[in-house]
């Protein structure tokens, strides 16, 4: 399922980015495009006034300047003397009858776009003083685009008029080039947007599927806790339906109630677990003495312990410590959990010590430390998992493996830490910072 969803999470990253990407790029080429065009139009502007003041102001005009022209700026012009072509169109003329005819479309349609479109008749005599000129743009019959400027100079022999062509070869491989350039950047940002979205998504994934790992073994684990009170309890109730005497009937409800009790706690436990998942796990913090809490900690398993054979010590500090704000209820609640624990893996003749100590303004240390046989390192952040035992054998049916997970919980509610660390010279100590 999770390699299903890593591809297709993948897959929506690199359309979405990728769709992004182009849709940037191709509004900057957009922008560059016209941009280079407006440029190049207005560097095109420029040469033809520049032309136009030279032959305005020149009486007789070289072969030497027209050829510079041509070599320089790479214009075609073409002069007409009171609409007489000048001897050097007919010198450079292309010796191709192909290219001749070729070359005379192009002109003739450059003087009807003219008189067309802006009403100028290049080779008719104009009135005006001054020259009459249009500039615009066009494509020959092989699809060959140009800047055109056709217009009229006056004169005191006459009217020249003149066509100066711009081929927009360059322009166009410069725009070529700029496209192939994006292209390329494209595919390649696509490329690496797919190989980051891999790893990215998969990393995105791997708390995912572990959240999950857990939730399952959560579920299976839970089931197995369950089964066995319910199926204690099924088989208490048949024998009582067959039970004759009195005292059977009593001892089997009374198995009944025990493992009733033993599903409800379970229960309870594993629905304290799910608010604090869905984050619905609430504490109610209120000033309280932390000396306090140990003390009735204390009290209340002073007894078991002698019982047991135990030893139970209290340690406090000799000068008065400030309130410590927590959910009293909930704190002894995690104590409670540490000295279950404690007291069940403590050996006869060990002890259990509580203790308490200010380590900075505002901070306290408790800790449950015992004599017990220990937790390896390797255990010390899994006994805090759900349904973890340090010893798998172990049967006590009080202890589900949920109590530690809860403590984790209820302190992380309280934004404290606890740990856990080896009591010297054996035993284990489960530290909490509030």
């Amino acid at each position: 399922m999770f390699q299903k969803l890593h591809k297709k999470m993948t897959l929506f990253c690199v359309f979405v980015t990728g769709f992004i990407l182009v849709a940037l790029s191709f509004t900057c080429l957009f922008f560059a495009e016209s941009n280079m065009k407006r440029n190049n139009y207005a560097s095109f502007l420029k040469e033809v006034n520049t032309i136009i003041l030279h032959l305005q102001g020149e009486n007789a005009i070289s072969h030497q300047w027209l050829n510079q022209l041509h070599d320089n700026s790479n214009f075609q012009i073409y002069l007409y003397d009171n609409g007489q072509e000048l001897f050097y169109q007919q010198l450079h003329a292309s010796t191709s009858q192909e290219e001749k005819q070729q070359k005379e479309l192009l002109l003739e349609k450059v003087t009807s776009m003219a008189e067309t479109n802006f009403q100028l008749n290049i080779f008719q005599s104009t009135s005006s003083l001054f020259p009459v000129h249009e500039e615009f743009s066009l494509k020959d019959e092989q699809k060959q685009s140009y800047y055109v400027s056709a217009g009229v100079i006056p004169k005191s022999g006459g009217d020249l008029s003149f066509i100066l062509l711009l081929p927009l070869n360059h322009q166009e491989r410069q725009i070529l080039s700029l496209r192939l350039f994006i292209t390329i950047a494209d595919m390649l940002g696509i490329i690496l947007l797919s190989v980051f979205s891999w790893f990215f998504t998969g990393k995105m994934l791997i708390p995912l599927e572990e959240n999950r790992k857990k939730q399952t073994q959560f579920v299976a684990s839970a089931s197995h806790e369950l089964r066995t009170p319910l199926t204690v309890i099924m088989s208490a109730l048949e024998a009582l339906k067959k039970a004759d005497s009195r005292e059977e009937k009593l001892h089997f409800e009374k198995i009944m109630a025990e493992e009733g009790a033993r599903m409800q706690h379970l229960i309870s436990d594993m629905l304290l677990l799910a608010n604090s998942d869905s984050k619905h796990f609430h504490i109610q913090p209120a000033p309280c003495q932390p000396d306090g809490i140990l003390l009735n900690v204390y009290e209340k398993y002073e007894t078991l312990a002698k019982r047991k054979h135990i030893s139970l010590h209290l340690s406090l500090p000799e000068e008065m410590l400030c309130d410590c704000t927590c959910d009293t209820e909930r704190m002894i609640q995690v104590f409670s959990i540490l000295m279950d624990n404690a007291l069940s893996y403590t050996p006869e003749g060990g002890s259990v010590t509580l203790s308490l100590k200010s380590v900075s303004s505002g901070k306290f240390c408790f800790s449950v430390a015992d004599t017990g046989s220990g937790i390896d390192d390797s255990e010390k952040k899994l006994v805090f998992e759900r349904f973890y035992r340090s010893d798998n054998a172990r049967t006590d049916k009080e202890h589900f493996g949920l109590g530690l997970c809860i403590a984790k919980e209820i302190i992380y509610a309280h934004r404290g830490k606890i740990w856990i660390e080896d009591n010297n010279p054996q035993g284990t100590v489960f530290l909490i910072e509030l």
